[in-house]
């Protein structure tokens, strides 16, 4: 796992390069308030659009209440030779994208806030690579 600076081709000041592997051993150990993360899609599909589905909230659930999907850029142009584990992918809160907004009850109404949808899926994540590259 590499720690990429000053990537500004894209728009990304620090973010992660990460392979799929290394990123489904993080998420496999990763629940914050009953909440997972889990890959969402097939991986090769992942590499023929260039993005990779990543599901937080529970796996059983498909509603926008308790459930969010995010698509995260795939780097690689070719299938890796070590397989789809091999995939990079690039984490950084600006390139991440909502699948679907998601919902949120207040005082009755229904509100979205992709800025907190956003920090709930990122920042654990982020947390628990930094602590993988300190082992």
């Amino acid at each position: 796992m590499k720690l990429i600076s000053e990537f500004d081709n894209d728009g990304v000041d620090i973010g992660f390069a990460v392979s799929l592997g290394t990123l489904r051993e993080v998420l496999k150990g990763l629940s914050v308030g009953g909440k997972r993360w889990w890959i969402a899609c097939e991986a090769s599909d992942a590499l023929r659009i260039h993005a990779l589905t990543i599901g937080h909230g529970d796996p059983g659930c498909c509603d926008r209440l308790n459930t969010l999907y995010f698509s995260v850029p795939v780097l690689n142009e070719e299938k890796p030779l070590a397989g789809t584990d091999g995939l990079i992918l690039l984490l950084d809160s600006s390139v991440l994208s909502a699948v679907d907004p998601g919902l949120y009850m207040e005082d009755g109404r229904i509100l979205q806030d992709g800025f907190t949808d956003i920090e709930c899926f990122f920042q654990p994540i982020r947390k628990a690579l930094i602590a993988k590259l300190q082992e």
